[in-house]
This record gives C-alpha cells, sequence and structure tokens, in this order.
C-alpha cells in the first residue's frame, strides 16, 4: 500500500513538473516572439525617422529656390500601419512641410525688404547727388548772372538778365526739394532773421511774386532755421499760387503765441476735398513715409518737402479747407520758441536799399561740400526805396516789359517801417526783385523786378 502510494505520488509530481514545464516553455517563446515584433517594430519605426530625416533634409536646401516645398512622403511598414506611431509621424510630417514654407516665406521676404532698401538708397543717393550738382551749378549761374548785371549797362540786358536770374532761383528751390525729401540739407547757413524777410525771400523763389500780400513781424529766426522756414514757406507759397486764379492775391500773416508763431497763408483756389486734406494732413504730419518709388512719372514734392523740414528742424504744418477767408485752403507753418530770437526791439537804422532781406550766409552748407561750390543764395524781398508821391514818378519811368529803368545812383532804404496791413492795391514791378540775393548787393535790389514767367509749371502739393 505504502509503495503504491509513493508511486502514483512520484507519477503525479512527474506530470505536473512535464505541465509546469510545458507552460514555461510556451510562455518563453511568446516572450521571444513578442520581443522579436518589438525589435522589429523598432527598426521599422527607426527606418520611418530616418526616411523622414532624408526627405525632409533636402528641402531645406531648396529654400532659396523657386519650387514649393511638397510634403515629405514617409512609406511606413505594414507592422506600422493604422499605429499611433504612423498617426504621429504623419502629423510630424506634415508640421515640417508647413513650417519650411513659412520659413521659405519668411526668407523670400527679408530677402524682399533689403533689396528693396537697397534700391530705395541707391534711388535716393542718386536723385540727392542729381540735385546737389543742379543746386551747386545753379548757385554758380546766379554768380554769373550778378556779375553780368554790374557789367553790362541796358535796361534790355538788364531784364533779361533779371529773367535769368528769376528762373534760376526757382530752378535751384525745385532741385533743393529733391535734396531734403533723400535726407540732404536745404541750403547754406544765415545769420539771424526777421520773420518778414523770411516770407520776402520765400517769396523770391517762386513764380508768381507778385500776387503775394504778405504783413510784416519784426521777430527774428535764429540762423540754423532760417533757410528751412525760407524754403518750406516758399513751398507753401508756390502750392497757394499755383493752385488759386490769376487775378487773385494770396495773404500771408502772423499769429504770434506762448510757444512760437505761425506763418499763415490764405489763398483764393478752388480748395482741396477731404481726400486730399486728409492725404495732405498725414504727409505734413509724417505719418505717411516718402517713397520716391511711388511719385510717379509727375512727382509732386512739395508737401514731402515741408514734411521732411518740420521733422529735422521742429517745424509743425498743416492744411486747412475752410479756414482761409477767401473760401480757398489755410496753410501754416508754426516756428518754435526755441527756434526765434528774443523779442528786443531794435534801434532804426539807415540801410541801402541794395542790401537784400537776407544777409551773407554764415557757412556753408554740407550738401555741396563735395562739389566744392556753394548753395544758392536766399533770395530777399528788398523794401520799397520810396513812398507816398515819390511812386509815381518811378513808375513812369518803366520799360515795356513793366521793368523799371536802371539807375546809376544808390537808392536808400526807408527807415520808417510798412505798416503791418494788407495793401488792396495791384503788384507793382516796383515792389523789387524778390529773386535777387545778397550776393547781388552791387545793384540796387528795389530796381530789380521782373515779370512771372508765363510757362506753365507743375505745382508740388
Amino acid at each position: 500500500m505504502n509503495s503504491e502510494t509513493a508511486l502514483w505520488c512520484v507519477v503525479g509530481a512527474l506530470a505536473i513538473a512535464i505541465a509546469v514545464a510545458v507552460y514555461f516553455s510556451r510562455g518563453v517563446r511568446q516572450i521571444r516572439v513578442r520581443v522579436a515584433r518589438l525589435e522589429q517594430a523598432c527598426a521599422d519605426r527607426d527606418a520611418a525617422v530616418a526616411q523622414l530625416a532624408a526627405a525632409g533634409l533636402p528641402a531645406v536646401a531648396d529654400l532659396m529656390g523657386d519650387s514649393p516645398l511638397p510634403r515629405p512622403a514617409v512609406v511606413l511598414a505594414p507592422s506600422l500601419q493604422g499605429t499611433r506611431f504612423a498617426g504621429n509621424v504623419d502629423v510630424l510630417a506634415q508640421r515640417y512641410s508647413t513650417g519650411l514654407r513659412e520659413l521659405q516665406g519668411e526668407v523670400a521676404e527679408v530677402v524682399r525688404q533689403r533689396v528693396q532698401e537697397a534700391a530705395h538708397q541707391t534711388t535716393e543717393s542718386a536723385v540727392r547727388s542729381f540735385a546737389e550738382t543742379v543746386v551747386s551749378l545753379g548757385a554758380n549761374l546766379s554768380k554769373v548772372v550778378a556779375e553780368a548785371m554790374r557789367r553790362h549797362e541796358g535796361d534790355e540786358t538788364f531784364e533779361t538778365l533779371t529773367l535769368i536770374d528769376h528762373t534760376v532761383q526757382q530752378m535751384i528751390r525745385q532741385a533743393q526739394s529733391y535734396v531734403v525729401v533723400c535726407g540732404g540739407l536745404p541750403g547754406r547757413r544765415w545769420p539771424a532773421q526777421s520773420l518778414t524777410d523770411v516770407v520776402r525771400g520765400a517769396m523770391g523763389r517762386i513764380q508768381d511774386y507778385q500776387r503775394i500780400r504778405p504783413r510784416e513781424l519784426s521777430r527774428e529766426v535764429v540762423g540754423q532755421a532760417v533757410e528751412p522756414a525760407v524754403h518750406a514757406v516758399a513751398t507753401l507759397l508756390d502750392n497757394a499760387a499755383r493752385y488759386s486764379p490769376p487775378g487773385s492775391f494770396v495773404d500771408v500773416t502772423f499769429q504770434q503765441g506762448h510757444h512760437g508763431v505761425t506763418i499763415i497763408v490764405d489763398d483764393a483756389g478752388v480748395g482741396m476735398n477731404s481726400e486730399q486734406l486728409d492725404a495732405a494732413r498725414r504727409v505734413l504730419s509724417g505719418q505717411e513715409t516718402v517713397d520716391l518709388h511711388r511719385f510717379g512719372p509727375h512727382p509732386k514734392v512739395g508737401f514731402p518737402t515741408v514734411a521732411a523740414l518740420c521733422k529735422r528742424y521742429g517745424f509743425q504744418a498743416s492744411v486747412d479747407g475752410t479756414g482761409s477767408p477767401f473760401g480757398g485752403t489755410r496753410a501754416a507753418l508754426f516756428i518754435p520758441e526755441a527756434l526765434l530770437t528774443a523779442d528786443v526791439p531794435a534801434e532804426p537804422t539807415t540801410a541801402p536799399a541794395a542790401k537784400g532781406g537776407l544777409g551773407e550766409p554764415s557757412e556753408p552748407s554740407e550738401q555741396n561740400g563735395r562739389h566744392g561750390q556753394s548753395a544758392a543764395p536766399v533770395p530777399a524781398l528788398a523794401a520799397e526805396a520810396k513812398t507816398g508821391a515819390e511812386t509815381a514818378p518811378e513808375a513812369a519811368e518803366l520799360t515795356e516789359a513793366g521793368l523799371p529803368r536802371r539807375r546809376r545812383h544808390s537808392a536808400v532804404a526807408d527807415t520808417q517801417p510798412l505798416p503791418p496791413v494788407l495793401s488792396s492795391a495791384a503788384p507793382r514791378p516796383s515792389v523789387a526783385a524778390a529773386w535777387q540775393s545778397g550776393a547781388h548787393s552791387g545793384v540796387p535790389s528795389a530796381e530789380r523786378a521782373a515779370p512771372p514767367s508765363d510757362a506753365p509749371a507743375e505745382g508740388t502739393r
């Protein structure tokens, strides 16, 4: 009995051992198969990542080309089809392709901006260099004309030379406008000048100077701001004269305030509509940058020039479509107190009428230094040498073109200032040749008047 029991126990234990061995053997095989599958999956994933890199990296080299970047195509092993890894690879490939396209667009935009900036700088440099050359040549021509006026006799010669000089001054102003728009300086530095002389100097740089009716103000502008102020006022006066009827007047008044003086220009023209006013205000305020490439075949650099001067020197310019008492446009140029000298009354002195409203410049401008030549002198409208009854005989000795006959004696300016009121009388050639500069002091400036040219010219607005 005991032997049988022991035998059965041994048999049972052996069966259990065999069963356990079979069970563990099957588990080991399953584990090995699973490990093999995992190893294969890892290998497939490595291959997929390598393929993604191989398909994506060449696209980086294509960033400098014009061909669109295709989405990297990754062929997955059958074991990875439909798995989470396959979905992640697809998302990664899509994001990779999208990122490359965005990077390509950003690179193209940066390159475009740099090329555009380089083109703008090249254009501005070329225009500025050409304009400075014109200014320099015009200044030399003006000196030649002044010398010819002193050397040659005859009313007809004087009349012709005066017309030439007036045209030269207008040419210089137009060229200086391009210099200013391109970042250059407007001209030479002058001693401090009164606002009256600033306005008269501006009148000498426009065509229809005889239609301007200025008031007077003794406040002086500091030397560094004289030329910019003259140029800005000349631009506003030119706009007012060109865009108003030929028989109308343009009034120039002053408004003194706590923070400075405002030069107000009122015309009787057709005015500006709301769109034109908004565009002009954006330019004058500096909100709209100046782009030479947008000027077109018929550029108007008037307001851009004033805006550039305002930004550089601290002026403030504005336009108003309803402020003019004549129904036209009102333009204003504010000169801050920092650019004005102290308001000290000056002792009246007797000065020759040959002296222009602006004195000789104190130093040359930087813009023409490389040409070795000076810029055009600032023209000024000289005060009338005679008043009341003395003007009648003078008017009787006019030439056929309306110019006063040249006299050998030198006129003496009246020390009595003109009343600060607007004249209603018609303009006379004897008002003086405003375009004559301080450099032309050899001939009485009160005798250098010339009628404006009838040739049409384009506006500067």
